[in-house]
């Protein structure tokens, strides 16, 4: 028989022995879930960054063809002074006599109608709030991801930036009101700004709890679906300024350099000619350019609402730890992808 003080000894080395063969599967398994949040947080950041950029180069760009727009169209009548908004007269009738592009007088030529144009309105205006929405709710959908990857994770850091940047659309006034937003509306604008309001509002609170995981899932189940609205919303304007405002410098230009075609083709060499006419396609065809990166946008938007609306979703259901786990992956695939959309404005179409 062994004496009980050896018994014990025993024992004490034989745990030891066996206790690293019985945390390292725990460890493995810890690291193997910061891996995943990491990669997860890591992408969504670096789509996060390219989309910033990408926005930034296209806008840029987009302003110097709606300024070149604007100085083609007041030099091509010498009644047009670089002023906006610019007072035009377009003829409605197929008889009317030749009349100068731009009113004399408060009332147009007889068989014209009056057309106001500000080439002063700008894409960013329009795109650059709702892009920068869809940067937070990156930031919301990663917490979410989080959360259903390790279910008593800090995502405070996540939810920070989140109500941080949706705090911060709240500068953008006419956004939140919806008034700069031309062609939509009075009820979906009021709608927008009801949706952004509350969208804010969900965040601050959701920042309040952001340490108490508990508490941040319960919000997201309970009020969540204000993001949904909020980008439905976004989803319906962009889609319509895509429609219509979003061509209309490029149209412009065309039209003038058109105008400016018809009136000095005669005295214009053949040479001239052909580098007049090139530079008339070429803004006929950029027209198109504005409704397509706008689509881009409203699908990235689509793709961002899916996300996160499937996020919410499986914290709201009964799932397995691997259940979880694809979910969170399935999603912020989605998120990414919708970032993605974004950066790809920056490439020309």
């Amino acid at each position: 028989m062994m004496p009980e003080r050896l018994k014990e000894t025993a024992m004490r080395h034989c745990m030891i022995a066996v206790l690293p063969l019985i945390l390292i599967p725990l460890l493995l398994a810890g690291c193997a879930t910061n891996a995943i949040r990491l990669e997860q947080a890591g992408a969504v950041q670096a789509r996060s960054r390219e989309a910033v950029t990408a926005t930034a180069s296209y806008f840029d760009a987009i302003e110097q063809r709606r300024r070149e727009a604007a100085a083609a169209l007041v030099a091509s009548d010498p009644s047009c002074l670089p002023a906006t908004p610019l007072r035009i007269q377009v003829p409605i009738a197929p008889s009317a006599p030749a009349a100068p592009l731009c009113l004399v007088s408060d009332a147009p030529s007889p068989g014209y109608t009056a057309f106001e144009i500000d080439i002063g309105s700008s894409p960013r205006a329009v795109l650059e709030p709702r892009i920068a929405l869809i940067a937070a709710i990156s930031d919301y959908a990663d917490a979410l991801a989080a959360i259903l990857d390790a279910p008593n994770t800090d995502v405070s850091v996540e939810i920070t930036a989140f109500a941080d940047q949706a705090d911060r659309l709240a500068r953008f006034s006419n956004f939140v009101a919806g008034t700069d937003l031309p062609n939509v509306n009075a009820t979906v604008a009021s709608e927008q700004g009801q949706s952004l309001v509350a969208l804010i509002a969900f965040a601050a609170d959701l920042a309040c709890e952001a340490r108490q995981t508990t508490d941040v899932r319960a919000l997201v189940i309970e009020r969540g679906a204000v993001v949904d609205r909020a980008l439905s919303s976004l989803s319906v304007q962009v889609t319509t300024w895509g429609r219509g405002a979003a061509r209309n410098a490029d149209d412009l230009y065309g039209n003038a350099l058109f105008r400016t075609y018809i009136r000095n083709r005669e005295s214009l060499s053949s040479d001239q000619r052909e580098l007049l006419a090139a530079r008339v396609f070429a803004a006929r065809e950029a027209a198109k350019d504005g409704p397509a990166r706008a689509v881009l946008v409203a699908d990235a938007i689509d793709l961002a609402a899916k996300a996160q609306a499937g996020l919410r979703d499986a914290l709201a259901g009964r799932l397995t730890p691997a259940q979880r786990r694809a979910a969170a992956r399935l999603n912020i695939d989605r998120m990414t992808r919708a970032l993605g959309l974004i950066a790809s404005l920056a490439t020309p179409a």
